[in-house]
């Protein structure tokens, strides 16, 4: 298998619960698929079955060696503190970057693997959100922030800054309108 580029038509595709005796076989072709991208120069920490051919709801992150997930009929329960996220990149948009709006924290239920719901926070909550995007057909183009309205609207002094620097971000006049 190969991870599918730049071809959002593949992309898109409707995805169907994972039976609990797929979840192993799955995982294994993500996580090698995953392995082999970082190996040709293009490293990743996430990875969903839509990506790769299979049109299943799962997903593995795996952020470093003591923080990896396994992301099997997941939902979002619920989800807080929008902000900007600066760069966030794509294995099925290579070389693209895109500043994206994302949830800070997000509470996760319905997982296959672990029944309970748990909150994830800061860099894992983007991720997982990314991934989940993918099994709904979501992809980083359509979550970018467009260019051109960051131009044409005007930040009033008591608006939130939207360059991401700071988290919490500031008042626009705290921080960029200085």
């Amino acid at each position: 298998m190969a991870i599918i580029t730049n071809n959002e038509e593949a992309l898109r595709v409707k995805c169907s619960d994972v039976l609990p005796e797929e979840v192993g076989s799955i995982v294994d072709l993500l996580e090698k698929e995953l392995e082999h991208s970082e190996r040709m120069g293009r490293p990743g920490i996430g990875l969903a079955a839509p990506q790769i051919g299979i049109a299943k709801n799962i997903a593995i992150v795996r952020i470093n060696d003591h923080y990896k997930i396994n992301l099997v009929n997941c939902k979002i329960k619920d989800q807080y503190d929008l902000a900007m996220f600066k760069d966030e990149g794509c294995l099925s948009f290579p070389g693209r970057v895109e500043n994206t709006m994302r949830y800070q924290e997000i509470l996760i239920a319905n997982n296959l693997v672990e029944p309970n719901s748990f909150i994830l926070t800061g860099l894992p909550s983007v991720v997982v959100q990314h991934e989940l995007g993918h099994m709904l057909g979501i992809l980083l183009p359509d979550v970018a922030i467009k260019k051109k309205i960051l131009v044409k609207s005007k930040l009033r002094p008591n608006d939130l800054c939207l360059c991401g620097k700071q988290n919490p971000p500031l008042k626009f006049k705290r921080c960029c309108g200085k």
